[in-house]
C-alpha cells in the first residue's frame, strides 16, 4: 500500500528570512504553509497547490488524514488510539476557516 501525504505546507531543512522574518526556525528548516484558496495562490505567484486545491475542505483533509492513519494502523506502525489523535488535531487544524 503506498504511503498518503496530508501536508499543511513545505517543510525544508533551510530558512526562508525574507519570506517569514518572525519565525524562529534558525537552523532547524522553515515551515512554508499552502496559500489557503486557488486565488491566493495565483496571487502569490506559488506553484504548489493551494489547501483548497489539495482537499476542498476542512472535510475533505479530515478524510485523507483519517485515511492515512488507518494505513499506518493497518501496517501495524501507528496504535489505534494515537490515529485518533491525529485525527482529532486535523479536525481543529487553524489552517481552514470554518
Amino acid at each position: 500500500m503506498p504511503s498518503i501525504a496530508v501536508p499543511l505546507a513545505t517543510y525544508t531543512g533551510w530558512n526562508v528570512y525574507r519570506a517569514a522574518p518572525g519565525e524562529l526556525c534558525d537552523r532547524d528548516g522553515s515551515r512554508i504553509t499552502f496559500a489557503t484558496s486557488r486565488a491566493e495562490r495565483e496571487a502569490a505567484d506559488d506553484p504548489r497547490p493551494s489547501l483548497e486545491e489539495r482537499y476542498a475542505s476542512r472535510e475533505g483533509y479530515v478524510a485523507k488524514v483519517r485515511e492515512a492513519a488507518m494505513a499506518l494502523v493497518a501496517e501495524r506502525l501507528l496504535l489505534p488510539m494515537d490515529a485518533e489523535a491525529f485525527v482529532a488535531a486535523a479536525k481543529n487544524s487553524a489552517e481552514f476557516a470554518d
